[in-house]
């Protein structure tokens, strides 16, 4: 139970932080940063040692959860993928089959217009 918690959290976030959308926002966070931070006496120019510890930390932090969610979104894209292939097997046993019935309905119908004179 909590592990499904966990690999669902990991994904969600891996969804999430692998998005267009979070890059634009994050260079939007650090540009805003960059602009305000010195005259704001934040952080100062040009090293901003505190956005580079911070930047630094959420990377930290955000490298296994994004091989956890990666892991966890390959293991569905490969059940997935063996759903598929179970199915195309199946769809072309079944293809299989109905070729060979049609054969064998070509057959008995040429069969039964020669017994009745329709073919010579």
């Amino acid at each position: 139970m909590i592990r499904r918690l966990n690999e669902a959290i990991g994904a969600r976030i891996t969804i999430i932080v692998t998005s267009m959308w979070f890059l634009y926002g994050f260079v939007l966070f650090v540009s805003l940063w960059m602009w305000q931070a010195p005259r704001l006496h934040w952080d100062t120019a040009p090293n901003y040692p505190v956005m580079l510890y911070w930047v630094n930390l959420f990377q930290a932090l955000m490298l296994p959860v994004l091989a956890i969610g990666q892991a966890v979104l390959n293991r569905k894209t490969e059940q997935r993928n063996d759903r598929q292939y179970a199915i195309i097997e199946k769809l072309d046993r079944v293809t299989a089959l109905l070729e060979t019935q049609m054969v064998d309905l070509d057959r008995d119908v040429e069969a039964l217009e020669r017994k009745e004179g329709l073919r010579p």
